[in-house]
């Protein structure tokens, strides 16, 4: 029998639109400089940074909610059109000041917007038997704007000012938006109940272990994108390019030559396995004193994002409730800029008291801690189930035995 499609048209269009939009996004990798020149300390940077994570929890419940109801193309367009306005307010920014936490806060409410319904929508496209696979894929598109972010704002800030940087982003922001223009609704409503509030999928006992650890992996990478260019200013190592260059190229590969392997051998088992290298990339990068030694570590961090990612992604697809996507996928991705929110003060704070070594050792505690405690709240999901089989029959890797009985029927 073959396999369902993958590279749909509406498939490649939205991928598309990830790639110029997240490239957009990762140009503001470079804002931390920009914030230095005005002035700014690390602590300072943190606390405007994670201002952008403000505004996505405050979009949250209605970004969520707008998508359950109204469908994921809505919410996509109206996001798409904030991002271009908060991409020309950067060129208004001349001081620090309350303008400048205003525009990062309104960053976050359309980046909520935006990503979370393309990557929805990604989610509506593929088929649920090749789900990790295909997230990965779409993902793919996500990830490439990593290296070439920090490459081309390199590139760009070599040759030109800030203001050329902010140009630039808003000129891949608005093809983006017009990519996403053809992109026609695929969810649908099925008959039943509305969705449950917004609140339901956060506090969904079989997404809690999720949200835990996708906490742990979006305060790391949040630590990382918010103080790698500081990082290798100071220590006179490296650079921002090709840290993240080798970083995104190696979680490319993985997803595009070894992308099956988590449907293969299970997403709950996977999980452990990616924030472990994610770890060991930052343990790395607390002792590099060389340029191949950093490079080694975002090999390293970079193989653990290429399957961390999609197999979170995948996690909270498969455990949600079907006709509450939209809001599990925002909950999901609010935590990412809640990282980024909790990343910021408190690595900043870390990194003026000890220095960068200590910050990135603490961050690969955290993404350790993170595990343990995934699995040891997601423990009863092992037990055999009581009416099983002879033999102790399992639930399936990746649902939960109380939505098997009741929800089964609306798996996708």
């Amino acid at each position: 029998m073959s396999r369902p499609p993958l590279f749909t048209r509406a498939f490649v269009l939205g991928a598309a639109a990830v790639l110029m939009l997240n490239l957009a996004a990762f140009l503001f990798v470079h804002l931390p400089a920009f914030l230095q020149q005005l002035g700014a300390g690390e602590a300072q940077i943190g606390a405007i940074m994670a201002t952008q994570a403000l505004g996505a929890i405050l979009a949250w419940p209605f970004v969520g909610r707008g998508m359950d109801l109204y469908g994921r193309r809505v919410v996509l367009l109206a996001g798409g059109a904030l991002f271009l306005v908060v991409i020309a307010l950067y060129l208004a920014i001349d001081a620090l000041g309350p303008f400048v936490y205003l525009v990062r806060l309104l960053d976050g409410v359309a980046h909520s917007m935006w990503y979370t319904a393309l990557f929805t929508y990604g989610a509506d496209l593929v088929p649920a038997s090749r789900r990790t696979q295909g997230l990965a894929i779409f993902g793919i598109a996500g990830l490439v704007t990593i290296g070439l972010g920090a490459q081309f704002g390199d590139l760009i800030l070599a040759h030109a000012e800030f203001d050329e940087l902010f140009l630039w982003a808003l000129a891949c922001a608005a093809l983006g938006v017009l990519l996403c223009l053809p992109l026609r609704e695929v969810y649908q409503r099925t008959a039943g109940p509305p969705p449950r509030n917004f609140l339901a999928a956060a506090v969904q006992p079989d997404l809690r272990p999720v949200w835990l650890a996708a906490a742990a992996f979006f305060v790391s990478l949040g630590a990382l994108f918010t103080f790698m260019k500081t990082y290798v200013a100071a220590a006179d190592v490296g650079s921002v390019g090709s840290f993240f260059s080798g970083y995104a190229a190696i979680a490319i590969a993985l997803r595009l030559f070894f992308g099956w392997i988590p449907d293969r051998v299970g997403t709950r088992r996977m999980l452990g396995i990616a924030l472990g290298l994610c770890a060991a990339g930052f343990a790395l990068l607390a002792t590099a004193d060389t340029a191949a030694h950093v490079a080694l570590a975002g090999l390293v961090a970079g193989a653990g994002h290429g399957y961390a990612y999609p197999v979170l992604f995948s996690l909270v697809v498969e455990r949600a409730h079907a006709r509450e996507r939209g809001s599990a996928m925002t909950f999901y991705t609010t935590i990412d800029l809640v990282g980024l929110l909790l990343a910021g003060p408190s690595v900043g704070f870390v990194i003026e008291s000890a220095g960068y070594a200590a910050a990135f050792a603490g961050l690969a505690l955290v993404l350790l801690a993170g595990i343990a405690l995934f699995y040891w709240l997601d423990r009863r999901r092992l037990a055999p189930v009581p009416d099983a089989a002879p033999g102790g029959a399992r639930p399936q890797d990746g649902v939960s035995t109380s939505r098997r009985s009741t929800f089964s029927g609306s798996k996708q």
